[in-house]
């Protein structure tokens, strides 16, 4: 497995600073992205996306090409998020947007001038619900299916992001909908 971004890895870890900032645009987007789904929140996806490239730089001599940059890279990330929602202060001021919602993702919203308002009422409280449901789901799982379903990757993408094999990201998303389905089993719309 070639890693396209060892050539600037080894240049930065020699010094040249100009290496990091063409890696920062590679992957920039797809770390901001995926912290976005994750917290549904921009203003913290945009400050954990600055500190996984600060923790990247400052650690980058700590980097061995056992892995991918972008596998190391992203382990920073999910961990970084891991580690806020886990924080008190986090949950304490922990403001939701709805997955539909500006960068967080690049869906298209649903056409709600084709629903009757109470129609459009019951879509988005059965949405609350589930965006509800997906945050309780552990960490591993939850990553797992942000990736595959909410990001679109194959189960072959999501595990080259993670280090891990597809069949370990079928596993989880598996148990990720599992998990999900139970939750959402005995919830009803008022």
């Amino acid at each position: 497995m070639t890693d396209p971004d060892l050539q600037l890895v080894r240049a930065l870890q020699a010094g040249d600073d100009s290496a990091f900032d063409e890696l920062m645009l590679r992957h920039k987007a797809a770390i901001f992205a995926f912290i976005c789904r994750y917290l549904r929140n921009e203003a913290d996806a945009a400050d954990l996306t600055q500190e996984t490239f600060v923790r990247a730089y400052f650690r980058i001599c700590s980097f061995k090409p056992r892995a991918r940059f972008a596998t190391w890279l992203f382990t920073i990330a999910t961990n970084l998020c891991r580690d806020r929602v886990r924080s008190r202060a986090y949950r304490d001021s922990h403001r939701t947007l709805p997955l539909s919602t500006g960068a967080a993702n690049d869906l298209p919203e649903p056409r709600s001038g084709d629903l009757e308002p109470d129609q459009a009422v019951e879509r988005d409280e059965r949405l609350r619900i589930l965006e509800a449901a997906i945050d309780r789901l552990p960490h591993d799982l939850k990553t797992a299916l942000i990736l595959t379903a909410m990001e679109g990757l194959s189960h072959a993408e999501a595990a080259e992001r993670l280090g891990v094999t597809a069949k370990t990201i079928e596993t989880r998303v598996y148990r990720a909908r599992h998990r999900l389905e139970a939750m959402l089993r005995n919830v009803q719309l008022r």
